[in-house]
């Protein structure tokens, strides 16, 4: 373009080679700053590309005002839209992240998802710092007696009572290292990992005994005491983590044909203290 344009003559080629080399050069340094963020490294690198250019020209004797602008203004203004684009490319960044963590949201109780129980999974799984990995597999006893007799915002009011219970009791418990799943319905899922099963079990003993003592009292006044039904399971070696989930799930529907409201585990059972039909929702008005 230079040429056609009557800036440099044909035979100053060599200096165009010297050019795209030396500029070549600046680019892969760039690149491999690390420090530095692409943004900036870009416009390091379109300011190194007027500096190359005006050298070039002082060195040929070719200043003049179109040569000049073309390496000052000309790439300030590309500048300024390459700022724009980079601020557009920023504004979708956001809102695809906003979008991918309402997907892993369930949207009445607030809790992760299946969608995000599937990613921590695959996540625990390539971690070597990863020692232990508890899944517990969790069920509102009788939850669809409170739906059929008391109705279903009644039964939202329980799912979101017991959601948030048990999440700031895992978090509390297990900072960065537990976690509680929403799969639908009365069904939740904990993972904890780097701690042991019998501390998971412990913790969810005092949540047992918290839902035995306190009541929830819905919009409409009514009084309900609830419990749950658990299996807690360890990863094995070299299993994988589905199938670890599985195995919580199926000890999970061996309690609820055997009395509900206990929790069992690999190690030992805590058998309810009540028959089946004294652990039913209790309800007062």
């Amino acid at each position: 373009m230079e040429y056609l344009m009557g800036i440099l003559p044909l035979k100053d080629w060599w200096y165009w080679i010297i050019e795209s080399i030396v500029f070549t050069t600046i680019c892969l340094v760039l690149t491999r700053w690390r420090s530095i963020s692409k943004r900036i490294s870009y416009f390091y690198a379109i300011a190194s590309l007027g500096i190359v250019e005006l050298v070039s020209l002082g060195i040929n004797h070719s200043f003049s005002p179109v040569s000049v602008a073309a390496a000052t203004l000309g790439l300030f203004v590309i500048a300024m839209f390459e700022e724009q684009r980079f601020y557009s490319e920023k504004k979708n960044e956001q809102k695809i992240k906003l979008l991918e963590k309402e997907s892993e949201r369930d949207d009445l109780t607030g809790l992760l998802n299946y969608r995000a129980l599937s990613q921590e999974i695959n996540r625990l799984a390539n971690n070597s710092e990863i020692h232990n990995i508890v899944i517990g597999a969790l069920d509102i006893d009788h939850f669809k007696k409170i739906n059929d007799t008391y109705g279903h915002f009644a039964g939202n009011e329980v799912l979101n009572y017991f959601s948030t219970v048990f999440r700031e009791q895992i978090h509390s418990a297990f900072p960065k290292h537990g976690y509680v799943y929403r799969f639908g319905g009365e069904e939740f899922t904990i993972v904890v990992s780097n701690h042991s099963l019998e501390e998971v079990y412990q913790l969810l003993q005092s949540i047992e005994k918290f839902f035995n003592n306190k009541s929830i009292v819905t919009k409409e006044g009514m009084k309900l005491t609830i419990s749950f039904s658990c299996s807690l399971t360890d990863h094995l070696n070299d299993e994988l983590l589905d199938t670890t989930l599985k195995r919580a799930d199926k000890m999970l529907y061996g309690v609820k044909n055997n009395g509900r409201g206990w929790i069992v585990t690999d190690q030992h059972h805590q058998r309810p203290r009540k028959t089946s039909s004294e652990r039913k929702i209790n309800s007062n008005y």
